[in-house]
């Protein structure tokens, strides 16, 4: 009898459980018996994501009201493709997001194994207070509306004037398949930054397949570490509106077939839309990148709309350095092209604001060097080094393996960035310049991404279409 009552208490249990509701913003979680937990609405109080759950987020889902969304090493995260769900860190909330090598966080697609592609839901919104050349009220692009009715202010807006802003941690997480364009200039990308501050942490971090760019920040100065950027829709590094931190150790991969008819590019960097002199400038700087254009050699069938290695337009003062930019049909463009004043992005390079020096740019098979020439190519060529026959094969271990899903390259496999015998890159790399001799750069001798170190082992993944994600905490 004692056994009876036990099983029909758990049975009502079980039942309570599966039947939770998600209709008020006091209960954003629904849990099944299985251990899957649906998230929706409003987190308004701090939170703790488990590993030995699955949490599958559907439509918009906002943690607001100062809370912080605390997520375990491990945790497995899917986004809903029906409502397009997207997780928003709003202005003044954080995120906890911090993996290990053996365990990292993943945000991924809620569709089944085989059948996941780029697009499959929002993604990830961070909304800080610091400074954005547009003022302190902006609304995030993205097809964003607030909960209920709710106050936009309190759901979409970002900015303000504390660069020392702190919206959380990342770390050791991956985001797949995410990236959504509703409309032109109005997209979700795998990981939005909005005017987030400095005090933010953002290091080991992938974006993999986005659906439009991979990483754009609109503004703030929040800096970041050893970010990737696989087979992305748009473009990979997108930087608006101010962006002023310091990216160091950041690898993209493009695969030959996937880019965006807006036009594809490893950097795309604007000051504003217009080109306006509007301050903040865009004046991020950026140490150590790799990026792995479509082209392994002058006959690989590549998509047409890729474009640049390096496109910075639009009044842009971005700076970068000890790079390696290789297989893009052209290779740096500095346009002047829709500036509100004449000649704008090559007053930025001739006078020092905007840097490109001591980088590779190798595998070019057009323009090597695009915009006003009489003023910028005797810099550009005597500053860095450009190699038109030579691709990324001569500089890295296997740059051109791809995930399963994608044929071309080398063939399916895991890809290895660390520097191959002989490598020119293994050293050279510069320091000097007043922009990168402070403390947040690491002073290293070689150029691009990696020395002989993989420091993708363990967390990253190249190939996440073969896993299942049926199991919490199976991340691997």
């Amino acid at each position: 009898m004692k056994k009876y009552f036990v099983l029909l208490g758990l049975a009502f249990s079980l039942l309570a459980v599966s039947c939770s509701k998600n209709n008020n913003d006091d209960d954003p979680e629904i849990v099944n018996p299985e251990g899957s937990v649906q998230v929706s609405g409003d987190i308004k109080v701090n939170t703790t994501w488990t590993a030995d759950k699955i949490y599958n987020l559907k439509g918009y889902v906002y943690v607001t009201d100062g809370a912080t969304l605390t997520i375990e090493p491990g945790t497995i995260i899917k986004g809903d493709k029906a409502s397009k769900a997207t997780l928003v860190i709003t202005r003044g909330s954080k995120i906890s997001a911090i993996g290990t090598v053996d365990k990292p966080i993943v945000f991924t697609s809620g569709v089944a194994a085989g059948a996941r592609r780029e697009g499959d839901w929002g993604g990830l919104i961070l909304l800080g207070k610091a400074k954005h050349n547009k003022g302190v009220n902006n609304k995030i692009e993205g097809g964003l509306t607030p909960t209920a009715g709710g106050d936009e202010n309190k759901y979409i807006r970002f900015g303000g004037t504390d660069d020392a802003d702190n919206s959380g941690t990342l770390k050791y997480v991956r985001v797949e398949y995410a990236g959504i364009p509703f409309s032109v200039d109005n997209e979700i990308n795998g990981i939005t930054f909005g005017a987030v501050g400095s005090g933010t942490t953002i290091d080991y971090v992938q974006v993999y397949r986005s659906g439009d760019d991979a990483f754009e920040w609109f503004g703030g100065s929040v800096n970041a570490k050893h970010l990737i950027a696989t087979g992305t829709w748009d473009d990979d590094f997108d930087t608006d509106n101010g962006f002023s931190g310091k990216i160091q150790f950041a690898l993209a991969q493009r695969f030959p077939l996937v880019a965006d008819q807006s036009g594809s590019n490893g950097f795309e960097s604007d000051n504003d839309p217009d080109g306006t002199n509007d301050v903040p400038q865009t004046s991020a700087i950026f140490s150590n990148v790799t990026v792995i254009g479509p082209l392994a050699s002058a006959s690989t069938k590549i998509n047409g709309f890729f474009q640049h290695a390096a496109q910075i337009r639009r009044n842009s003062s971005i700076s970068t350095f000890n790079s390696i930019f290789t297989g893009f049909p052209d290779g740096v463009y500095i346009d002047d092209t829709k500036v509100a004043t004449a000649g704008a992005t090559t007053t930025n390079y001739t006078s020092g604001r905007l840097s490109f020096e001591n980088n590779l740019i190798y595998g070019i098979t057009g323009q090597e060097i695009k915009g006003n020439k009489a003023a910028i190519e005797a810099t550009l060529r005597a500053t860095n080094s450009f190699v038109a026959g030579s691709w990324a094969s001569v500089l890295l271990t296997s740059p051109y393996k791809y995930s399963s899903d994608i044929a071309a390259g080398e063939g399916v496999g895991r890809p290895n960035f660390t520097l191959a015998t002989g490598s020119v890159a293994a050293t050279g790399a510069v320091f000097t310049n007043a922009k990168v001799a402070d403390s947040f750069f690491e002073k290293v001798a070689y150029k691009g991404a990696f020395g002989t170190t993989d420091w993708t082992a363990g967390w990253a993944h190249f190939d996440p279409q073969v896993l299942p994600y049926t199991t919490p905490g199976a991340v691997k």
